[in-house]
């Protein structure tokens, strides 16, 4: 048996609770992971509230993004590149219902942790890094472009920022006043968010590109600007997709190679991703209720 986040009913943090849900032994292409680390994201926060309905019967366990190691292999369980999973190896990835002490993964889904990446870093990585990378597979950047990123001080946006930064473009991002050394400390230029965004934008010179990883001020932003749609990317306002006729993010980069490939580089210390809290398996409340409050930059991670 292994404990579990749960939650009968949608609604706030505090409908989630701890219970025993009986282990899966892995089959062909699977493996069981004992959970170290469960990073929390905003999506997982909308459905247990109910704003992403859902027909999955309840109980319904929580989460996705997690690192930890693995304890059973099924059939044919291979990473991505045919190697095969061995008990004992060190993984990050993503499955459903990960805020728990054990999760049953599709093998190829998994990336390898580097051995000087902290675990709490890789469980909360899957998600918000693999967006971060998609966002450059869609609106590929550097020397030349002046990139706006929306929300740069989110997990997203730091790291797309952090990514751009790499690829040798100079980027502006917006941020609250309290985050903009932070997002100096990574080459990245801050501006306050909010009303006016194009006018203080002025003073930066032409934008050539535009990343939303936050919501639409961006966009509009880039609108005012005179941006063309093609170099725009959405992840938050969906609802401007059509209307200004920027980019979707696309899917096809969020890949388990990719994954250990951004895992490697923050183990080198090449991209910097901030872990905010972490919280043991029996504050999972206080946890989501962290998530859903302004806190410091950085993941919200538990720790089962």
């Amino acid at each position: 048996m292994t404990r579990a986040a749960l939650y009968d009913t949608t609604g706030g943090p505090e409908v989630l609770y701890l219970a025993e849900v009986a282990d899966a032994a892995p089959g062909d292409g699977k493996v069981s992971v004992r959970v170290h680390a469960a990073g929390l994201n905003p999506f997982d926060a909308k459905m247990r509230s109910g704003f992403i309905p859902s027909e999955a019967p309840f109980p319904r366990r929580i989460g996705g993004d997690f690192a930890g190691t693995v304890d059973a292999a099924g059939p044919g369980a291979v990473y991505f590149d045919g190697t095969p999973v061995a008990v004992g190896d060190e993984v990050l990835g993503r499955a459903n219902g990960a805020v728990a002490e054990r999760v049953t993964a599709a093998a190829s889904d998994l990336a390898r942790r580097p051995a000087t990446l902290p675990v709490e870093v890789a469980g909360g990585l899957h998600v918000a890094g693999l967006t971060a990378v998609s966002v450059l597979a869609t609106l590929p950047v550097g020397a030349g472009d002046t990139v706006l990123v929306g929300g740069a001080a989110g997990a997203v946006g730091f790291v797309a920022a952090q990514l751009a930064v790499h690829a040798g473009a100079r980027v502006i991002g917006t941020a609250s006043a309290r985050n903009h050394e932070l997002l100096r400390s990574v080459g990245v230029e801050p501006v306050v968010y909010g009303d006016d965004l194009a006018a203080r934008l002025q003073a930066f010179g032409t934008v050539t590109a535009v990343f939303d990883c936050h919501g639409r001020d961006a966009l509009d932003a880039g609108v005012a600007l005179g941006v063309a749609p093609d170099r725009m990317v959405a992840i938050a306002a969906y609802g401007a997709l059509e209307e200004i006729g920027a980019h979707n993010v696309e899917r096809a980069a969020r890949t388990a190679a990719n994954l250990e490939k951004l895992a490697g580089r923050i183990a080198a210390g090449e991209i910097v991703y901030p872990v905010a809290e972490t919280y043991p398996l029996d504050e999972v409340v206080a946890a989501f209720t962290a998530l859903e409050s302004s806190h410091a930059p950085g993941k919200v991670v538990v720790t089962p």
